[in-house]
């Protein structure tokens, strides 16, 4: 099986690409232990932001645990893979 993303909600070409490639696209109120979430905004207008963690909290995501967020607005599915699976955006500053 492969890793659980969600993708925002009208992006379909996007999500049934990532479902090609093998990962398991679920919906977010149905699911536990997401590993990414794919949008296309600018992170606060997704319906979803409410469930995420908000890293003041002083939550602990040590063990590679926790979601990704991508933004995927002009990224390819070949960047956004790459992201989910190296679980950082790289090079974080140019």
């Amino acid at each position: 099986m492969g890793k659980k993303i969600v993708v925002q909600e009208g992006l379909d070409i996007l999500r049934d690409s990532l479902n090609n490639i093998g990962y398991e696209v679920v919906d977010i109120n149905n699911s536990n232990d997401i590993d990414a979430i794919v949008y296309m905004a600018d992170g606060y207008d997704i319906e979803y932001h409410n469930n995420l963690a908000n890293m003041n909290s002083g939550l602990d995501i040590t063990g590679n645990k926790g979601t990704v967020l991508i933004n995927a607005s002009g990224k390819t599915i070949e960047e956004i893979d790459d992201i989910i699976k190296k679980r950082i955006y790289s090079p974080l500053f140019d």
